[in-house]
């Protein structure tokens, strides 16, 4: 019987060697598989992530936006113009603004009246409601003057009523009943004393009459109020 050789050491190592070649190569794949799985899994997710946050966003009504309410009024006025507010007389128009409140927005008449410091804002829908005008024509205004020149008419009631009814004729806005009030509680020099209340009252009224009158003839405060007293002291 012929003896089989044994293989040398040699071709046993060389062996080994390509085994675990081998072995590695086929490791080799395997993890580099899974890094391919891995990264097409992870597109995929969020692919399909996107895709569901898309639609998610899409289903949630967004809240619009609240729509402003404008409200628009005519200008019967301009900025720089001198106008008569019936509760503090005569003012001047210093600029037009908007303004917005709740939702709404509207224009405003920035109105200063320069002898109580007062500055006051009035909307372009509410002026005609207040009574907001325009200064008394210079021909109307020349016509309250024979008002001031007739004799006071004094009723006989308590000053308390009366007072109330000057005040009303005051605040009215109407330049003929402002000078009927002036023309009743003026008193001369020689007259009987007034009342506080009375000499007040007298004063607003009068200071109001001569602004607006001063403004109609276009002259100065003080020329106005000197030629109105003229009128009342000759009466």
């Amino acid at each position: 019987m012929p003896v089989k050789k044994k293989p040398s050491s040699k071709k046993v190592l060389k062996k080994n060697e390509k085994s675990k070649v081998i072995k590695k190569k086929h490791s080799v794949k395997k993890i580099s598989k899974k890094k391919i799985v891995k990264k097409v899994t992870k597109k995929v997710v969020k692919k399909v992530v996107k895709k569901v946050v898309k639609k998610a966003v899409k289903k949630i009504a967004t809240p619009k936006a609240p729509k402003i309410k404008k409200i628009t009024a005519p200008q019967d006025f301009k900025s720089g113009e001198n106008v008569v507010y019936p509760t503090h007389g005569v003012g001047r128009i210093l600029t037009i603004e908007k303004f917005q409140y709740d939702l709404v927005e509207e224009q405003l008449y920035v109105i200063q009246f320069f002898q109580d410091k007062l500055t006051i804002r009035v909307p372009f829908a509410k002026a005609k409601l207040i009574g907001l005008r325009n200064i008394t024509s210079k021909p109307s205004m020349t016509r309250t003057l024979s008002v001031l020149k007739q004799k006071p008419k004094i009723k006989k009631a308590m000053w308390s009523r009366r007072a109330q009814e000057y005040d009303q004729k005051i605040n009215s806005g109407d330049i003929k009943l402002l000078s009927e009030v002036v023309r009743d509680l003026f008193r001369k020099d020689d007259q009987t004393e007034q009342s506080y209340s009375e000499r007040q009252m007298f004063q607003v009224a009068f200071e109001r009459y001569t602004r607006e009158f001063a403004i109609s003839s276009s002259l100065k405060f003080e020329d106005a109020s000197t030629k109105i007293l003229e009128i009342l002291n000759k009466r």
